[in-house]
């Protein structure tokens, strides 16, 4: 008769404190000492598992407070068994199997009922170690669910902002279209006595010019100027409601090329100066190109009609250093330049910084100016100073195309 194999001696349970007695430390504390501290104080649960047998060996409080279970209740149970462990333990050979394969396993979202019935939210880390020839697993259990809430909160404050700042958005689109609709409307309307005014001022000048005394031609001449001045403030109001309203066709161009286009649509307002042009390297732009070229026909006239009182007018057009992802143009000339403090106003229709006898004009070009690069995507500026000349810069978005 075959005598039965000798007895094994039952497994002795390691202690936490033995089990991570190996790791290193700095000379200044005991090993035990140090990992006794961060165990049990440890705002994580915390369980030691022997790998062979899975059978929890040691267990902190933050794993008693989140079971309800006593240390003495955990010490040698299977973690299946536990209530609140299931979640992560319920396929028990699946797990140990994938955590001798992955030595650090993590589990998100795992749902648990903590002691109180409730269901909460954990994140579990576990990894394998070796500690006295044996194999044994760390588990940290987390308790999420105040954070999870409070990313679900901001996740629904988002949505509900992003809703509103849709809603917000079309309420805005709206009123825009109704007003450029009105301000085309307006403009428009006023053509039509506009054309009567300037009409009979035209009579009266041909059929009653003998009987008018000379004050009377002068009057006469005030209201025909004030109507053309209305007529050129009617049509630059309708060229800047055009600007919001017109679709965009973005094709890849020469900003050189589109500066020459505009200097040859100015030779009548450069007949007979001497203006000095220096025009350096600019890029390949990807812009409307007949907003871009009205945009640059506006700066340039604008230089021109700003450096008519020197005798020799230097305009120069280049680019800048600026970020990455933008090309930076500048136009700069050596005219009457403008107060640095009114610098914001500049681009606002009707604003005038300059004596409006002195400099013609209906204050309505920079304002086109700054309406055309925004739809671009761009930014505009001016720095200048009184008599010092002034620079207009303004930027699109860099162009991937070559």
């Amino acid at each position: 008769m075959t005598k039965p194999p000798p007895a094994r001696p039952p497994a002795r349970k390691s202690s936490a404190k033995e089990i991570l007695r190996d790791v290193p430390l700095p000379p200044t504390e005991q090993p035990e000492t140090s990992y006794k501290r961060l165990f049990e104080t440890s705002q994580d649960g915390i369980l030691v598992l022997d790998s062979e047998t899975h059978r929890i060996v040691e267990a902190n409080p933050g794993i008693c407070l989140l079971t309800g279970l006593s240390r003495p209740r955990l010490i040698g149970v299977d973690p299946e068994n536990i209530a609140p462990l299931r979640a992560l333990f319920q396929n028990g050979g699946s797990f140990f199997e994938e955590i001798q394969a992955d030595p650090l396993y993590r589990r998100e979202n795992l749902s648990v009922e903590n002691r109180d019935g409730l269901h909460i939210q954990v994140e579990a880390v576990c990894n394998l170690f070796h500690s006295q020839g044996r194999k044994f697993i760390q588990c940290n259990l987390r308790d999420v669910t105040q954070n999870r809430l409070a990313e679900d909160q901001v996740r629904r404050l988002n949505e509900m902002l992003e809703q509103r700042v849709a809603v917000r958005t079309c309420e805005l689109e709206s009123a825009n279209r109704e007003l450029e609709a009105f301000t085309y409307s307006v403009s428009h309307d006023l053509r039509a006595p506009l054309r009567h005014i300037m009409g009979f001022v035209e009579i009266l000048e041909k059929e009653a010019a003998e009987n008018l005394s000379e004050a009377h031609h002068r009057h006469l001449s005030t209201i025909g100027g004030a109507a053309r001045r209305m007529g050129e403030l009617i049509d630059d109001l309708l060229a800047f409601s055009r600007i919001a309203r017109s679709e965009m066709q973005k094709v890849t161009v020469d900003m050189l090329a589109l500066v020459m286009e505009a200097l040859d649509d100015l030779r009548g307002e450069t007949k007979g100066r001497i203006i000095n042009w220096n025009i350096r390297d600019l890029p390949m732009v990807k812009v409307d190109r007949s907003l871009m070229r009205q945009a640059l026909v506006n700066l340039l006239s604008n230089a021109i009609k700003f450096t008519s009182k020197r005798s020799r007018a230097v305009i120069e057009i280049g680019t800048e250093p600026g970020r990455a992802d933008e090309d930076t143009i500048y136009i700069r000339d050596n005219g009457v330049g403008f107060n640095p403090r009114y610098a914001q106003k500049i681009f606002g229709v009707f604003e005038r910084l300059n004596n409006a006898d002195e400099f013609e004009g209906t204050g309505i070009g920079l304002a086109n100016v700054q309406r055309i690069i925004r739809r671009h995507g761009g930014r505009v500026w001016a720095l200048g100073k009184v008599d010092c000349g002034a620079t207009f810069y303004f930027t699109l978005p860099r162009s991937t195309e070559k």
